[in-house]
């Protein structure tokens, strides 16, 4: 059957649909079920989904990784076994609520006909239902409740924290034990990193993880697509704008300005993103991440947001799911507050403390005070780790802002930033890699045909991002050349698209 024409459960794979009923049976001592053939599947990024019912009652997941092009699907199986593996270790070594693995095979070679996971259906609801919504039938949650999750993460990182390993990498279950071999972190696998030629662990130390998430950072830059990525023209944040209105304007004029010369993918963006590799190296080194302990690594869920986190009604945690990515890290990292709604949004000081206090709250009346202070002070510095775990992924629509406070943590007022990239903008060593770089960017005819097509009907608009680049002297910035006007580094602002949008609306209104 060709994918096309898949319908039901069977849309997104070919599989023995009784052969799946009778496992499921046997693993249950011949407890009947049945899946509805009907079913479209739920969907995530990575995986698909079809419920098991059983005639008593009872719910299990069957989950399956995707066909998709954007990950091969012997990326998807990897994950799958290492997701399972970690489950199993955690329903073995900790209380954390986590489905139940039943059965699993990482390969095709199965009755079923693809790699699979059996595992328990998770207990009470998703708590995206709520955190952040804003229809008027199912209002925000209310800080209160926030806070009360954010305090139950803290226990359950603790928790976390105390699982711990001799080396940094994801789990895997061999010969019935658990190893830990390479690392399948956000950082080192999504956004087409998987391709990447860089070390992949397992890592002995601290140092050897980020310099490996360093270079995977520096070859995306150089070689893989940056979609919407530009270094000095982050995207629009909702939270700078009055109105939703105002925001998709501002958005809107964004993506004008980097149509433009196609910014995003060009010599000049990328070697902005290079830079900015290069000097996380020292960077790194001088934050000096501190650790409780330096000589083993906890266990961390990679993406701990509104949709892998469940509730019941009274807003205590049922279970905490999606478990793919997950490995052991560096101990700042699992002390970061976790990123809600989604993994690449900062939370509040407040629910920052709420965080923190369950974490502290969870550590047993025994432990000594000056590890307690030592884990307070490692959880208030904890947006340091956070922002260098969001800008080496990639996981942001503002690496920009998150380089600038890592930078100011590292030199305070040393050194300039602004300065220093039009110091290395003009430095022999970048113009000679800018021409290396320059020499796959796109034909300057594909450019235009792309920019006409996109201004079809839209002169002003046009006009408007032309002139943005002319003045921020885009093409000139890995030269050498006395005809430059700019003495400073150009970045995009909030300010600056609502001074655009405040000129439009004049012009427009004019008679």
């Amino acid at each position: 059957m060709s994918r096309e024409l898949r319908t039901g459960i069977f849309t997104y794979a070919d599989f023995d649909l009784q052969a799946l009923c009778r496992q499921a049976s046997t693993l249950r001592q011949g407890v009947s079920c049945a899946c509805d053939p009907d079913e479209r599947p739920a969907s995530g990024s990575f995986n698909w989904a079809v419920f098991i019912s059983f005639e008593d009652g009872v719910r299990w997941v069957f989950r399956s990784p995707h066909p998709r092009s954007f990950m091969p699907l012997e990326i998807g199986i990897k994950l799958l076994a290492s997701e399972a593996a970690t489950l199993r270790y955690l329903r073995t070594h900790s209380d954390i609520p986590v489905p139940e693995v039943y059965d699993y095979c990482a390969s095709s070679d199965n009755d079923i006909g693809i790699p699979f996971i059996f595992m328990s259906e998770a207990p009470g609801w998703p708590l995206s239902r709520i955190w952040g919504s804003t229809s008027s039938s199912q209002p925000d949650l209310d800080a209160v409740n926030k806070a009360k999750i954010l305090s139950q993460l803290g226990g359950i990182t603790w928790k976390l924290s105390q699982l711990r390993f001799d080396k940094i990498g994801s789990l895997f279950e061999e010969n019935e034990s658990f190893e830990i071999q390479e690392c399948l972190s956000r950082g080192h696998m999504l956004h087409s990193r998987y391709s990447l030629e860089i070390p992949r662990g397992p890592f002995d130390s601290q140092a050897e993880f980020y310099d490996s998430l360093i270079s995977a950072f520096s070859e995306h830059a150089e070689i893989l697509p940056l979609s919407h990525h530009c270094f000095v023209a982050p995207v629009p944040s909702r939270d700078d704008y009055q109105s939703h209105m105002q925001y998709r304007s501002a958005v809107d004029l964004w993506d004008q300005f980097v149509t433009i010369g196609n910014k995003t993918n060009t010599s000049d963006n990328r070697l902005d993103y290079m830079i900015t590799g290069d000097a996380l190296r020292d960077i790194v080194r001088k934050l000096e991440l501190p650790a409780v302990n330096t000589e083993t690594f906890p266990l961390c869920h990679a993406d701990l947001s509104v949709n892998n986190i469940y509730v019941d009604d009274d807003y205590n945690i049922t279970c905490i799911i999606d478990w793919a990515f997950a490995s052991s890290v560096p101990e700042t990292m699992i002390l970061e507050p976790p990123g809600l709604p989604q993994y690449r949004n900062e939370i509040s000081s407040e629910l920052q403390m709420s965080f923190i206090n369950g974490f502290i709250a969870a550590i047993p009346k025994s432990a000594d005070e000056k590890k307690i202070c030592k884990y307070r002070e490692m959880l208030e510095r904890g947006q340091v780790s956070w922002r260098l775990s969001r800008l080496l992924s990639f996981d942001s629509i503002d690496e920009y802002s998150l380089f600038t406070s890592l930078w100011h943590f590292a030199y305070g007022l040393e050194k300039d930033l602004g300065q220093y990239f039009l110091q290395m903008r003009g430095s022999p060593h970048y113009i000679r890699l800018y021409k290396e770089v320059q020499q796959e960017d796109q034909p300057v005819s594909k450019i235009e045909k792309d920019e006409n097509n996109y201004f079809r009907n839209k002169d002003l608009r046009k006009t408007i991002a032309k002139k943005l680049t002319l003045i921020s002297e885009w093409k000139a910035q890995y030269t050498v050349t006395p005809s430059r006007l700019r003495k400073d580094m150009f970045v995009t602002s909030p300010k600056l698209w609502k001074w655009i949008q405040q000129f439009v609306q004049e012009w427009e209104d004019t008679p």
